[in-house]
C-alpha cells in the first residue's frame, strides 16, 4: 500500500475558560487507562546532526537502515532531497545542510531549549490516551522530532504509523532568524506551548477530509470548524484561545463580536457560494477579509467551531466519528441551532 504523507500547512491552533467544556465531548467509544500508552519521542535531529560529514554517503545508509520510516519520510517528502538533482548533489547538500555555522547553530538552540522532551511525552500521551477512546482501531503513531529549517510546516504525518514534530519551529517568538522566514503575525505560536496542540491539529488533518475544490464556504468553515473541535477533545483541558492559536486578546474579539462576524456571512450571502477565493476567510492571514483590521485571521475557521460545538451539544448522540464523516454542511447548520 502507498504511504502517503500529509503536511499540515494551514496552522489553526486556541484562552478562555474550559470549566464546562468537558460536559460537552463527545462519548468515549471505550475506555483507555492511562497506564495503557506510553508515547516515546525519538529525536531524529540527534542522529541526523551525528553523520560524519566526511563519509556522507555511508552515513546515510546507516540512518536508513536504523530507522527506514523516518528517514523515507524526512529524505524523501518532509527536505524532498531528491528533487536537488543527482545523488552526489543531495550528498553535498546534506553536508552543508549539517556543517554550515548557521544550521550548527541551529541545532544547538534546538537542544539548549529542548535538551530533554519529557514535558512533551507528557502532553502527547494524555492526548492520545483520549485518540485511542475515539479511534480504538487505529495505531498510536511512533513520534519524531526534526528539524526542517522552518520548511513551512511545523508537523507532519506519514500514514498512521509516523507524526512529525519540526521541532525548530518553536524556539520562542524572539527567535533572532524567525523574522527571515515568518511573517509577524505568525511568531506568537512559535512557542513550547503550542507543540502538542499542532501535532493534534496535524493528526486531525489527517484524519478529516480536506474540503473539496468546489465545496461551499460553509463547507470549508465546517471542515475547519471539525479539525479545531477535533483537537479541543483530544486535549480537553487546553485553552480555547491557544487551540486556535490566537493570543487572549484576540480570542475575546471574535466571542466579543460573535453577532457581528455571522451576520456579515448572512447579510453577504456567500455561505453557499463556491468562489476559491472565499478560502481566505478560513486561512492564516493578519487579519480576516472584509472584517476590521482589529479582527485575527481565520476568523472563518472560529466560526466553523462554533457551529460544530454547538452541533454536537444539541446532537450528544452523535459520536466523532460521524461528525467527521458527516459531509451535510447544510444539515449540520439546521440541527446545529446556532444562533449568537
Amino acid at each position: 500500500m502507498q504511504r502517503v504523507i500529509y503536511l499540515s500547512l494551514f496552522v489553526l491552533l486556541l484562552s478562555s475558560c474550559t470549566c464546562n467544556r468537558n460536559k460537552n465531548q463527545p462519548k468515549k467509544e471505550i475506555e483507555v487507562k492511562q497506564s495503557e500508552v506510553k508515547v516515546k519521542i525519538h529525536r531524529f535531529e540527534e542522529d541526523w546532526y551525528a553523520m560524519n560529514p566526511n563519509n556522507i554517503e555511508n552515513e546515510l545508509h546507516q540512518l536508513k537502515a536504523k530507522d527506514p520510516l523516518i528517514f523515507n519520510a524526512y529524505y524523501n517528502y518532509v527536505m524532498d532531497f531528491p528533487r536537488m538533482g543527482s545523488e552526489a548533489e543531495q550528498q553535498q547538500i546534506i553536508t552543508d545542510f549539517i556543517t554550515k555555522p548557521q544550521m550548527r547553530g541551529l541545532y544547538d538552540s534546538v537542544m539548549k531549549k529542548y535538551p530533554n522532551l519529557d514535558f512533551l511525552e507528557k502532553e502527547l500521551t494524555d492526548a492520545f490516551v483520549n485518540f485511542k477512546s475515539y479511534f480504538p482501531e487505529k495505531p498510536i503513531p511512533k513520534v519524531y522530532t526534526c528539524i526542517t529549517e522552518f520548511a513551512g510546516f511545523p508537523a507532519f504525518t506519514y500514514g498512521d504509523s509516523l507524526l512529525g514534530i519540526c521541532i525548530d519551529d518553536y524556539l520562542g517568538p524572539k527567535y533572532i532568524y524567525y523574522p527571515n522566514f515568518f511573517y509577524d503575525y505568525q511568531l506568537y505560536s512559535l512557542d513550547k506551548p503550542f507543540i502538542t496542540i499542532q501535532a493534534m491539529h496535524t493528526l486531525a488533518t489527517n484524519t478529516i477530509d480536506a474540503p473539496a475544490a468546489q465545496s461551499t464556504l460553509l463547507d470549508k468553515m465546517l471542515v475547519y470548524g471539525k479539525i479545531l473541535y477535533f483537537v479541543e477533545t483530544m486535549l480537553p483541558k487546553e485553552k480555547e484561545a491557544n487551540i486556535m492559536r490566537y493570543t487572549p486578546q484576540q480570542y475575546k474579539w471574535c466571542e466579543d463580536n460573535i453577532k457581528q462576524i455571522w451576520g456579515h456571512f448572512l447579510e453577504k450571502k456567500i455561505l453557499y457560494d463556491t468562489k476559491p477565493e472565499y478560502i481566505k476567510y478560513v486561512e492564516e492571514a493578519p487579519s480576516t477579509y472584509g472584517m476590521p483590521d482589529s479582527s485575527p485571521g481565520r476568523v472563518g475557521a472560529w466560526l466553523g467551531w462554533q457551529i460544530i460545538r454547538s452541533y454536537m451539544k444539541n446532537n450528544s448522540n452523535t459520536t466523532l466519528k460521524q461528525l467527521i464523516v458527516n459531509k451535510d454542511s447544510q444539515k449540520i447548520l439546521e440541527l446545529a441551532n446556532f444562533k449568537p
